[in-house]
Order: C-alpha cells, then sequence, then structure tokens
C-alpha cells in the first residue's frame, strides 16, 4: 500500500528527538540519512533474528531470537 499524499515519518518528530538527544542543530536533509539508516537497520535486525530463529527450531520470529542477534547488528551499525 503505498502512500500518497502523506510523509513516511514525521520529520519535525525525528528532528526534534535528533535534537534532544544530541544537543546540537541538524542540516537540512540529514534526518532523511538518519531514518534511512534506521530502516536499514531494522531490517538487517529482523532478517538475522528469522535466520536464528530458524536455525533454533522456532516457527516464527521470536523476541530471544531478537534479543540474541542485538547486540551483533547494533555492532555492524556502530560506524
Amino acid at each position: 500500500m503505498a502512500l500518497v499524499g502523506k510523509k513516511p515519518y514525521p520529520k519535525a518528530t525525528l528532528k526534534k528527538i535528533i535534537k534532544a538527544h544530541s544537543d546540537l542543530n541538524i542540516k537540512k536533509n540529514a534526518d532523511v540519512a538518519i531514518y534511512l539508516n534506521y530502516v536499514l537497520f531494522m531490517e538487517t535486525l529482523v532478517k538475522e533474528a528469522a535466520i536464528d530463529s530458524k536455525q533454533s527450531g522456532e516457527r516464527g520470529l521470536a523476541a530471544r531470537s531478537v534479543k540474541k542477534v542485538t547486540r551483533d547488528t547494533l555492532a555492524k551499525f556502530k560506524g
């Protein structure tokens, strides 16, 4: 389902969150890069968790699998 006329994420809210955590002003399109990096991280996390859950014999994605792969996935995205 495509978003027609709607923004995929609230830019103003994201900018407020970034400013609150970093206490720095951000450039015009930095929030886009941050959002895309977040989406890529979540996609990788879900894929890794799905692989782990299949290897451990689970039928679906479980919280245990997500917790197991979170540390390694975060390490990949540390930068």
